[in-house]
């Protein structure tokens, strides 16, 4: 009997949550972070052909740009680089990431040595090569299944909390309204309810 009031319960509290639950909005709210923290770091698509298809080249760090430039603080910063191509042109790039290994091991003495790994046909598309994952295996448990398993986790949180803080208010003015209509409201004890 238990379980069947339980289930009961459960499924009113799904029906309650539903009624609140936009899925086009998660969907949209999504795709935006998603686009948002790939537009600020490279993108797994990019990885996957920089590791595919990328050749490398020897380049130098220049420094750091943004705003946590040269600060101690763990955030994101811009890398600046040059490296030559085969042919002899320079490209200049920059990094977007938390630290850079061989930065790190030089203790931040610019300018520094580093390998920049880029696509032939595009050389404006690369990056730093101790900052890509090593194989495609790495990228695929790292990238896709580590990072975006976190994140949806996260966000599935976030989301019951802020859903349940909404139904909570709901409930409130529900009995407000009840209230001001004239309706007496009697809290029961539990032993009462069942």
């Amino acid at each position: 009997m238990k379980f069947i009031v339980a289930k009961a319960k459960l499924v009113i509290f799904l029906k309650d949550l539903y009624r609140i639950w936009f899925p086009w909005l998660d969907l949209a709210i999504l795709a935006f972070i998603y686009l948002f923290i790939w537009g600020e770091y490279i993108n797994p698509y990019r990885q996957y052909q920089l590791i595919v298809y990328g050749k490398t080249a020897i380049g130098k760090i220049s420094g750091e740009d943004g705003l946590y430039a040269y600060s101690d603080h763990p955030s994101m910063r811009d890398f600046t680089y040059t490296f030559s191509l085969p042919n002899g042109k320079i490209i200049k790039s920059s990094a977007h990431a938390f630290s850079i290994d061989e930065v790190e091991s030089m203790n931040k003495n610019f300018p520094v040595t580093a390998t920049i790994s880029y696509l032939p046909d595009q050389p404006t598309i690369n990056w730093v090569k101790s900052n890509l994952p090593s194989d495609l295996n790495e990228l695929f448990k790292t990238t896709l299944i580590c990072g975006t398993s976190f994140f949806l986790i996260s966000y599935l949180l976030i989301m019951v909390i802020f859903r349940l803080g909404i139904l909570e208010h709901r409930e409130k003015k529900r009995m407000k309204k009840l209230e001001e209509s004239g309706y007496t409201i009697l809290e029961l004890p539990k032993f009462l309810m069942n």
